[in-house]
């Protein structure tokens, strides 16, 4: 059985939902002790996530009253909640019964959002890849978390005590699965195609600055 982090979201704009979504993962994930249970076993994995949509304030306080360890980002207007990777099974009801599709937001003909933070993990949206504002908000999540994982403890400890991120979209030209260029390397995130795209579809990519 595998495991899975929810992300509970109470949506604002396009971005601002993807952001607050993503961060709050990260944050849940910079935490925690990863070599350990259950993050362990769900690093081993696919990193899945699930992201569920709050519509009314009172349903983001039944999240809250659950009293479950998490982490909890505001971006603007839109509020992001993360918890440890769980079995679907053992989601509370307050969190099951929630909706997990459906989560698309106007883009506005925005393409960039940016968070200053103490690091800042830019993160690029396949343009061409035609995903919900949920789907995306995953799929950055999923980003953000490699990046972190790259990372030394006292980057991830600085950043999660003051998260950031800059997302853009762009198009992504026949792009490999990872490669170095200008002191960066790039990591590939491709979908395994179970909602909404094609399998191995290229959604975003993350750069990590390389040591010398």
């Amino acid at each position: 059985m595998s495991l899975v982090q929810t992300i509970v979201v109470k949506p604002s704009t396009h971005f601002d939902t993807i952001a607050a979504a993503a961060l709050a993962s990260g944050v849940a994930m910079a935490q925690g002790d990863l070599e350990s249970e259950p993050w362990a076993s769900w690093l081993s994995g696919s990193f899945t996530k699930s992201v569920r949509r709050v519509k009314r304030p009172v349903e983001l306080e039944r999240i809250r009253a659950l009293g479950l360890p998490r982490a909890e980002v505001t971006v603007g207007d839109a509020v992001g909640i993360a918890f440890a990777p769980a079995l679907y099974e053992d989601s509370p009801r307050e969190i099951s019964r929630l909706q997990v599709s459906g989560l698309d937001l106007a883009h506005n003909d925005v393409v960039r959002f940016r968070m200053p933070g103490a690091f800042n993990p830019h993160i690029e949206i396949n343009a061409d890849a035609s995903m919900t504002t949920g789907k995306t908000a995953a799929q950055v999540a999923h980003a953000l978390c490699a990046w972190l994982l790259a990372q030394p403890h006292s980057v991830r400890d600085a950043w999660a005590d003051q998260p950031g991120l800059d997302i853009r979209e762009a198009s992504f030209a026949a792009p490999d699965e990872q490669h170095e260029h200008a002191g960066r390397q790039e990591i590939l995130i491709r979908d395994n195609g179970l909602t909404e795209i094609a399998p191995g579809t290229a959604t975003v990519r993350v750069y990590v600055d390389l040591l010398d």
